[in-house]
């Protein structure tokens, strides 16, 4: 601190700096009163769904069934017709959709993943049996779209 530094400055200097802080501790007043505010009421909320959670109600459903086997030895043909027919009927679906399908159910199975050109090729098959509906023939840079036809 120098000398030429008159006490009238360096008490409006401490006034100042006693103002700021005032105005902080009601700032961080207010913060604290909110988040008390919303902690409370987030305990609320979550007591009342441990609440519901825990009344009987009804048994819950398996989300999905299992997966069906392809088989001892596991062919391409075999898991399209399997995931196709386990599409729901009137949902458009392409190649890749397929074959994301097959790759998430038969990983485990699969040496690698399977082939979009040759599921392409069972598909197609499966459109000349009468089993699949085209929606959309394929184009370069677009895939066919299918439907499953419902079974009668």
């Amino acid at each position: 601190m120098t000398s030429d530094t008159s006490v009238a400055a360096i008490l409006a200097n401490l006034e100042a700096q006693i103002a700021v802080h005032r105005q902080q501790k009601e700032l961080h007043a207010a913060e604290l009163e909110t988040l008390t505010q919303s902690l409370a009421t987030l305990r609320a909320a979550a007591a009342v769904a441990q609440e519901l959670a825990d009344r009987p109600g009804i048994a819950i459903q398996p989300l999905a069934a299992p997966d069906p086997d392809p088989g001892r030895k596991p062919r391409l043909s075999r898991m399209v017709t399997l995931v196709v027919e386990s599409w729901p009927a009137g949902q458009p679906f392409g190649i890749s959709g397929i074959t994301a399908e097959i790759h998430r159910r038969y990983k485990d199975r699969l040496r690698k993943p399977p082939d979009p050109r040759m599921g392409s090729v069972h598909m197609r098959r499966l459109l000349a049996a009468g089993r699949l509906a085209a929606v959309r023939g394929s184009r370069p840079h677009h895939e066919a779209l299918y439907t499953r036809q419902a079974q009668p």
